[in-house]
């Protein structure tokens, strides 16, 4: 059988999340020959990536018996530098500071001027292919009028970019 897709895992996943004679917990995954999914090890470690609303995010789930710590995070783009784009960049960070504050600082800028999306949830409960999906959903939900103001903010910079000349090698001084 050739390697399962990602759309194959998802798809097992979210079977299996809606199947309670499935609620096992949740370890390394992966799908047998029969495209069911099942557990690799009891590592208790789940990684994941995907990619919503044109932004790729990551997924660590680290299992322990009655406890799961997980983490989401996504890189959300680079501020521009105020020579390439003065307005963009102080319309950028005043979107990120205001999601930032709504979202309790889960979006903010790094000193490397990337701004970064991430949360980590604590909870006292052996992580279930349910739990997975509604904590990332809720996570993906609260966040969306800012990432969906970033992407037009961004997309927009380039249209206008895109629409200005090329610019003119100049002849040396003399």
């Amino acid at each position: 059988m050739a390697a399962p897709t990602s759309a194959e895992k998802t798809k097992a996943l979210l079977t299996a999340a809606g199947d309670p004679s499935k609620t096992m917990p949740l370890g390394a995954m992966g799908l047998d020959q029969q495209g069911q999914l099942v557990r690799k090890n009891d590592d208790g470690l789940v990684e994941f990536t995907f990619r919503y609303m044109g932004y790729q995010f990551a997924v660590r789930a680290e299992v322990h018996p009655g406890h799961t710590r997980m983490r989401i995070h996504a890189v959300l783009g680079h501020l521009p530098y105020t020579a390439e784009a003065r307005e963009l960049r102080t319309n950028m960070r005043a979107v990120v500071h205001e999601a930032g504050r709504a979202l309790g600082g889960r979006i903010h800028i790094n000193p490397e001027q990337r701004i970064l999306f991430l949360d980590e949830f604590n909870f006292d409960e052996t992580l279930t292919p349910g739990s997975l999906l509604t904590k990332t959903v809720a996570f993906l939900l609260s966040a969306k009028p800012y990432l969906e103001l970033l992407s037009l903010i961004a997309g927009a910079s380039k249209a206008v970019y895109a629409m200005l000349p090329a610019p003119q090698a100049k002849a040396p001084a003399e």
